[in-house]
């Protein structure tokens, strides 16, 4: 699997908050510190372990077995499997079922417009979603691929749902949105 071998021989992650609230003061405060997350294709887990960082317990979602094992294995290096869950898990069919009940959901830089809609689903009344995902927005057309979103899909995607918009940006090859459900 390509994805697995994108992983093979990586160093454990550190943490690390998403990069659309890194630096967002407000965005920041108003993440819980307790309750539920999930960090979905979260690679090998920087999102996984900031999370469990401030408290929350993460489940960690992604596709492929190297990088689920690179996450659960820094979660246990930084003390925290007790709040680490994780599971290998195809996000092209979707979320997984029994991922709901969340106070945060982060997703880095993964499209499948399918989940979209299974985000604000998946929070708890005041959850907040962070969803990062590659643009054509300030890409060169040469340089723009399959994955690349068109401008305005996040905003699109999340207007009308049952969800308030926090932020969005799109700029420099990369949409965020962040949200938080009504």
């Amino acid at each position: 699997m390509r994805w697995d071998e994108r992983y093979a021989g990586r160093a454990l992650t550190t943490p690390a908050p998403p990069a659309a609230i890194a630096d967002e003061p407000s965005l920041l405060s108003r993440l819980p510190s307790h309750g539920s997350a999930a960090d979905i294709a979260g690679g090998t887990g920087a999102q996984t372990l900031w999370l469990a960082g401030r408290g929350l317990s993460v489940v960690a979602v992604d596709v492929s077995p190297v990088a689920i094992d690179l996450t659960a294995r820094a979660a246990e290096a930084a003390g925290l499997a007790a709040r680490v869950s994780t599971r290998v898990h195809d996000l092209d069919e979707g979320l997984p079922t029994d991922v709901t009940g969340l106070d945060v959901l982060i997703c880095q830089r993964f499209r499948a417009t399918t989940i979209y809609a299974q985000i604000p689903d998946a929070l708890t009344s005041g959850g907040i979603a962070i969803v990062t995902v590659l643009s054509r927005v300030g890409r060169k057309a040469g340089a723009i691929g399959l994955f690349h979103a068109p401008p305005g899909e996040l905003i699109e995607a999340f207007s009308g749902a049952a969800v308030h918009v926090l932020q969005h940006r799109e700029a420099d090859g990369q949409a965020s949105i962040v949200v938080r459900r009504t």
